[in-house]
């Protein structure tokens, strides 16, 4: 298995550890980290060398690569020596990262960024006539929203008005987040905050961007992923889980390691998402989720 991201990330944690005891007596997992949002381009391309040349020695029945980076940089390597691949975590489109798809298959993540906003509005209240999703500038930030959002980076949804702005830093993070009050927006979105560095070229913890957004924020903040969510983090929110992407990924490793052939299994779209809630978070915001979204029947679930 052949991470984008590092071990302590826990959206890896989580679908790791689905993928390793879903697999324990079946197979051998092993897993390798190519870490390409903390490291330097030039470091986690060497990482990528270096897992090719394990992957052609060990030969593996099978390779689950996660996120985006990992399918771009190793999926048409693997596909050339005829293992088979499963994806998940995958926001953008197979045919740009691998000549033959049918070589490969996999789960698809799609946050629902509109289904969301409907959510919050009902959770906000009339007021909520605008919003505003953060994201980093990184390639998971860009696949995401060229391949569901179709590009735009401003859209309506049900009379509310959506800017996606993509931040290239931390000091550019936190400017954009001071200046909600003055744009007028009663909340804020987040997407990926994974990338930032400081001036001596660190990697500032996506954990760090989090609390500091989380305390200094003017306006509650929500999330679109699980691991966002708690307290001293985001509100909560209409979120995707990387357990629920593990979860799929296993079904068909176990089909592959059974005998079926990658060309026959189609990729599946992952799960939809869950509301997830902070109950701390939603006391210091003040926060009740109305009848309306309590009283219909979803599945909802509120962490202490």
């Amino acid at each position: 298995m052949v991470n984008s991201y590092n071990r302590d990330f826990k959206w890896v944690e989580e679908h790791n550890g689905i993928l390793k005891r879903g697999l324990s007596g079946k197979a051998d997992v092993f897993f390798h980290y190519l870490d390409f949002k903390r490291l330097s381009k030039e470091q986690a391309e060497r990482n990528v060398e270096a897992v090719k040349i394990i992957l052609a020695e060990q030969k593996p029945e099978v390779v689950v690569l996660t996120d985006d980076y990992a399918l771009k940089s190793l999926g048409q390597f693997l596909v050339d020596r005829d293992i088979p691949v499963v994806f998940l975590g995958i926001n953008g489109n197979a045919r740009g990262y691998v000549d033959n798809v049918r070589k490969i298959t996999g789960v698809l993540e799609r946050p629902l960024v509109k289904r969301s906003i409907l959510y919050l509005k009902e959770i906000i209240g009339p007021e909520m006539d605008k919003c505003l999703v953060l994201m980093d500038d990184s390639l998971s930030s860009r696949v995401f929203v060229e391949e569901n959002m179709r590009g735009k980076l401003s859209f309506d949804v049900s009379g509310v008005h959506t800017d996606i702005k993509l931040i290239k830093s931390f000091e550019d993070w936190k400017d954009a987040v001071k200046a909600v009050p003055s744009e007028g927006y009663p909340c804020i979105v987040l997407g990926l905050y994974h990338i930032f560095r400081d001036e001596h070229g660190r990697h500032i913890p996506s954990d760090e961007v989090l609390a500091w957004t989380s305390k200094f924020s003017s306006v509650p903040v929500f999330g679109l992923w699980s691991f966002s969510v708690g307290k001293g983090k985001a509100v909560g929110g209409y979120v995707l889980s990387g357990v629920d992407q593990g979860r799929e990924a296993l079904k068909i490793v176990k089909t592959i390691l059974a005998g079926e052939k990658t060309e026959n299994i189609p990729p599946v779209i992952g799960r939809n998402g869950r509301l997830l809630f902070s109950a701390p978070e939603m006391k210091r915001w003040k926060i009740k989720l109305p009848d309306t979204i309590t009283s219909k029947g979803y599945l909802v679930r509120v962490i202490r």
